[in-house]
């Protein structure tokens, strides 16, 4: 029979908090007519080599803008990608820039549009932040900060 160690309770019920806990709420950061809202990425396995990035892009203004890169300390490259289905099968494919049409909001989501943090520099732990660059063809570059947070 298996006895059981504090330390394994005690990184159960850990982990189970971690589950339990709602996302913090991220701030909101502005660019011009820009606004990007909620900016959180999942947590990695210590293994993991790529992570992803969400969050949403409204544009108050009149003219569309474009987000046409990204970067981050935290991983060697940030790219945009988008699943989408074709002939019956999801695929992911990079994409060049995001259109960010006015009075509208743009989702960067999980199963759709997302960040791919390429090459982490470590792994994306419950509660961290890191800075990520978005550069915007009119609005000029934003820094905003990322939580890695859990979410159902």
């Amino acid at each position: 029979m298996r006895r059981i160690h504090q330390r394994d309770c005690t990184a159960a019920l850990l982990t189970a908090w971690l589950v339990a806990q709602p996302a913090a709420e991220a701030a909101d950061f502005r660019a011009g007519n820009l606004v990007v809202s909620r900016p959180w990425s999942s947590p990695t396995p210590p293994v993991a080599t790529v992570g992803a990035v969400y969050f949403s892009i409204s544009n108050t203004g009149s003219k569309t803008d474009r987000l046409t890169a990204l970067s981050s300390p935290a991983a060697r490259r940030v790219e945009i990608h988008e699943n989408r289905r074709a002939q019956g099968m999801m695929r992911m494919r990079a994409l060049d820039f995001v259109d960010c049409p006015p009075g509208s909001t743009v989702k960067i989501e999980p199963g759709g549009m997302h960040i791919m943090l390429v090459g982490l520099t470590a792994p994306l732990t419950p509660g961290m932040e890191f800075p990520l660059s978005l550069t915007f063809r009119d609005s000029g570059i934003l820094k905003i900060m990322v939580t890695v947070s859990v979410r159902e």
